[in-house]
């Protein structure tokens, strides 16, 4: 097998998707008619790389990117025993749970933030001056924080130097895995994500423990520096197959006149105003409404984080098998479906931990198939673009889903049913966006697709 190297690559220009059922003899096409395809091309992944390691080097940059997941949103996911805390203890002039809940939504949200111009950045300042940068901005972020004391100092450390840090280093990194998987593209890049369920699985427990030994200052910081010295550590491991593909706007704006990207683009918008409103709001739920401590809060986002771990590994490897786009389809309707049926009737500490273990299972799909299915339809070599622009849309439900839920809240006088609903309704709505796509591919019922 030739191995296409980092350097003979960076040769390559933009990526034009084509169908190889339509035009099989690729040299015959006129640099015309590669425009004309572009724009109306059917969803089949462009064969751009020539082949793919499968392995190799490719398994230390999984491990880099594992790493980057586990310290933006495995950390990030935290924030519901932060919160919990804070309210307990009148922080911050007694604010609110709504109140609260922006730190966390805006980390969550502005991770997002640099997408659509994260080609633009790479190609401007280099690939590894923005990891620097944001490794950086996310750790001090959180060590900054520890000095906060007011709320709107947490607003911009926890929350926005963190987020968009965060957001840096994982944008920039977030095509790598594609471009030395083909076959085992689900299953690797399963592992990847599954680094911000096992980063909630680890350290919500630790920031509980830190909080109650050390104080929640002394856990900011703690926290803050081991992360720099993990995001430090992988520096070497963060090598790019291909050049970032360069375009004439600062946005690639043709990537919405490839068929079917509209629709992944209207269903990043949607599903993750219902993802993040669970992971917020469980320990609080358990804490008022079920009456268990704040231990129990941080146990149910870890057995959730490590539910959520796990299936991003398992439905990455079953979407390998089944096709990407179906798994995404099921993962997305039963996570919507796990909020209305089953937290909506949790009226003990049994049924709430049963609702995390099925949201966490289906909603860890929904993260490792968008990165494979945005593959599928765009190709590898425009990948990193086109998640920048999906991650944008995401970053607005991140941002504003779970202010929504309290706000509900905050309507039916500290109710949750309300804010449970919005949060399996959004997944289910975003879920036939999905359907939509998986039927432009195939019409067949029972297709791999």
């Amino acid at each position: 097998m030739t191995t296409i190297t980092p350097s003979s690559e960076n040769e390559k220009q933009e990526a034009i998707p084509q169908s190889t059922e339509t035009h099989p003899d690729k040299e015959s096409i006129s640099p015309g008619e590669q425009k004309a395809i572009s724009a109306t091309s059917t969803l089949v992944e462009p064969d751009v790389l020539k082949d793919f390691p499968e392995g190799g080097f490719g398994w230390l940059v999984v491990l880099a990117s594992f790493v980057i997941y586990f310290w933006t949103f495995g950390l990030n996911s935290t924030f519901g025993v932060f919160q919990a805390h804070f309210l307990r203890v009148g922080a911050f002039n007694h604010a609110t749970e709504a109140d609260l809940s922006w730190v966390g939504s805006l980390a969550a949200g502005v991770v997002f933030l640099p997408g659509p111009f994260i080609n633009t950045l790479i190609r401007h300042l280099g690939l590894y001056t923005l990891v620097i940068v944001g490794t950086l901005s996310c750790s001090l972020g959180f060590i900054l924080a520890s000095f906060a004391t007011q709320l709107w100092q947490l607003y911009l450390t926890q929350g926005l130097l963190f987020g968009l840090g965060g957001g840096m280093v994982f944008l920039s990194t977030i095509s790598m895995t594609s471009q030395y998987f083909n076959k085992r593209r689900g299953f690797a890049n399963g592992i990847v994500v599954s680094g911000s369920g096992l980063g909630g699985l680890v350290l919500a427990p630790l920031t509980n423990l830190l909080i109650s030994k050390m104080g929640v200052q002394w856990c900011q910081r703690i926290l803050g520096f081991c992360m720099l010295a993990c995001l430090v550590a992988i520096f070497p491991f963060l090598r790019p197959r291909v050049k970032t593909v360069k375009t004439v706007s600062i946005v690639d704006w043709s990537l919405f006149k490839v068929k079917g990207f509209g629709w992944l683009w209207a269903f990043s918008l949607v599903m993750p105003f219902g993802y993040m409103i669970p992971v917020f709001l469980t320990p609080t739920y358990s804490s008022f409404i079920l009456g268990q401590s704040s231990a129990t809060g941080a146990q149910l986002i870890s057995i959730f984080a490590g539910v959520n771990a796990a299936a991003r590994i398992g439905m990455g490897f079953v979407s390998d098998h089944v096709g990407r786009v179906n798994t995404l389809f099921v993962c997305c309707f039963m996570a919507g479906m796990a909020s209305l049926a089953i937290w909506s009737v949790a009226t003990s500490i049994t049924i709430l931990t049963v609702f995390m273990v099925v949201f966490g299972a289906f909603g860890g799909g929904f993260i490792s198939m968008v990165p494979v299915v945005t593959a599928q339809v765009v190709g590898v070599e425009r990948l990193t673009a086109a998640l920048g622009i999906l991650y944008f849309g995401q970053m607005i439900g991140n941002l504003f889903g779970a202010p929504i839920a309290t706000a509900i809240m905050k309507v039916q006088h500290g109710q949750y049913l309300g804010a449970i609903l919005f949060a399996g309704l959004a997944p289910l709505v975003a879920s036939f966006f999905v359907l939509v796509i998986r039927f432009q591919m195939n019409k067949k019922v029972f297709a791999f697709v």
